[in-house]
């Protein structure tokens, strides 16, 4: 019997609509950092598909309440060192491991960079204690996506990468004032100890459901805010040249995300014409 397209491997079913099993997951999984790719040159396009792909699953390794409530962040840190083998160059099989090995094989990307995604992870299931820890675990996992991305289109330099890390961060901390009340509904607590804390809150009581106050969730989507916009800050407003500046846009997006603060509009066609126009002009 054959196949229909419904049941067929994700890869197959990738390869039948003309693309990539990278593309196919990034398109539907990360539709803002799929936007964003698509005003790469092909190579380095046809690269950053597969890398969001692996970020993807990186943070797929954070949700779950239930597995949570059955295994601690053991099952998470089962998973994120599943990867952490794959970089390593394990043959465990995976429809985006052949592509994300050929990258750091042809040194297009930096495994170091890959080990960054994963060891913000593995922070966030461990528990962010403060703000610095916070800071360092959104560098390092929505900025080092970007890095990656950036090395894989040829940017070596250290200062462009550098900005280019501050405006992926700076996506991060808008993406949680966007969704930050499904995010914390899933079994993850992407936010520091210590600013809930404040509301006599922890880590553990988000993961195990608790409620938040709408009160609460304004007050954290503030703290969000100023913490995205010091990474806008670090990031510059300079005119960066074309090759960085494509692995940049999501910043364009952070900044009207962090703009919008505690009422995040849905992404709408002014989201697109400005990642555009920020290509076109810088």
């Amino acid at each position: 019997m054959t196949r229909t397209a419904t049941t067929a491997p994700p890869e197959r079913r990738a390869a039948a609509a003309g693309v990539s099993p990278g593309a196919a997951i990034a398109r539907r999984a990360d539709p803002d950092r799929f936007l964003c790719a698509l005003f790469l040159p092909a190579a380095a396009r046809e690269a950053a598909f597969p890398l969001l792909a692996f970020n993807h699953e990186t943070v797929r390794a954070l949700g779950g309440m239930q597995s949570r409530a059955v295994a601690g962040p053991m099952a998470g840190l089962i998973r994120l060192q599943w990867w952490r083998e794959i970089i390593e160059g394990a043959p465990h099989p995976h429809e985006i491991a052949d592509p994300i090995r050929a990258l750091i094989a042809q040194g297009r990307v930096k495994p170091e960079t890959l080990l960054g995604i994963l060891d913000a992870r593995e922070a966030e299931l461990d528990g962010l204690a403060d703000w610095p820890a916070w800071r360092t675990a959104m560098r390092g996992g929505a900025g080092g996506i970007q890095v990656a991305i950036a090395q894989a289109a040829g940017v070596t330099d250290p200062d462009l990468l550098k900005a280019v890390e501050s405006h992926g961060a700076a996506y991060g901390a808008g993406g949680l004032v966007r969704h930050l009340e499904r995010v914390l509904a899933s079994g993850r607590c992407p936010v520091p100890d210590s600013a809930l804390a404040e509301s006599g809150l922890s880590g553990d009581t988000i993961r195990d459901g608790a409620t938040l106050t709408p009160d609460i969730l304004r007050a954290l989507r503030a703290a969000l805010c100023r913490e995205g916009q010091a990474f806008l800050a670090e990031a510059g407003r300079r005119r960066l040249p074309r090759p960085a500046r494509a692995t940049a846009l999501p910043g364009v997006l952070a900044r009207r995300d962090l703009a919008r603060g505690a009422d995040p509009a849905p992404r709408g066609l002014g989201d697109r014409l400005a990642v555009m126009a920020a290509m076109a002009f810088g």
